[in-house]
């Protein structure tokens, strides 16, 4: 099949109005909740302060802040991360399995599959992050060949041999070789729309705690409102991994 950027997206437009309901009561509990309890409990990552001039005690005030940071907010983190990674699976078994399952067995699927989804979610956020953060277009260039991985966990065992996290990486490489251009299109897509759409609000939200006045009920509504773009965008993104997927698998695994 085909795979193009414009293809794409209509995919995964059509999957999300045939299962809008189900998708966004999952995306409701396991994407906007973790994000909107990062956004109004968890402080912002401490960086370099750039008033130090000395470099090693720039960089030792620093690592205090980190090890602060950490004590008082790292467990949540992980674990609203842990929950949004549950609802990715989640998604992935609801929209993969051709037998169509119940959520309950779909959650149950997505427990048992879950340690080796989110192994292979940190081995590729690696070098991913490491692009983001360098250079952003090689960032989302990856995120583009590694964005199968989680597909082929979840679509193999239904109907095809189970696999593991790096063979899932691994054949994500290679499957997204024919299609790059409109893979990273679609990446560049959901990342242009989410940071337009949810950046202003957590702009907004910044100000009203600061020099807007401290006004904590603004505050809460539009980290509501960034909470509910990150959440679209995770969906958006979930569903055009499918698309994807269902575009570059083989019949036999479609």
């Amino acid at each position: 099949m085909k795979v193009t950027l414009a293809a794409l997206l209509a995919d995964a437009w059509a999957l999300f109005r045939r299962d809008a309901d189900l998708l966004l009561r999952v995306a409701g509990l396991f994407f906007f909740l973790p994000t909107y309890a990062l956004l109004l409990l968890v402080g912002p990552l401490p960086l370099p302060d750039p008033e130090i001039a000395d470099t090693q005690a720039r960089a030792q005030a620093w690592m205090n802040a980190l090890d602060t940071w950490v004590g008082d907010y790292g467990l949540g983190s992980v674990v609203a991360y842990a929950v949004t990674y549950f609802g990715l699976a989640l998604l992935f078994c609801l929209l993969l399995d051709p037998v169509r399952p119940t959520l309950r067995e779909a959650m149950g699927r997505a427990a048992r599959l879950f340690p080796r989804f989110i192994l292979a979610m940190v081995v590729v956020s690696i070098p991913s992050g490491a692009g983001m953060y360098l250079l952003l277009l090689p960032g989302l260039w990856l995120m583009s060949r590694f964005m199968l991985a989680g597909p082929i966990l979840f679509a193999a065992g239904a109907g095809t041999p189970r696999i593991g996290a790096i063979a899932a990486i691994g054949r994500s490489w290679r499957a997204t070789r024919k299609a790059q251009l409109s893979l990273l299109g679609a990446i560049v897509t959901v990342y242009l729309a989410a940071l337009l759409a949810g950046q202003p609000f957590m702009l907004f939200a910044r100000w009203l705690g600061g020099e807007g006045g401290g006004n904590p009920l603004g505050v809460a509504i539009a980290d509501a409102c960034a909470a509910g773009v990150a959440m679209l965008t995770q969906v958006a993104g979930g569903l055009i991994a499918v698309a994807a997927y269902r575009r570059l698998s083989e019949p036999s695994a479609r």
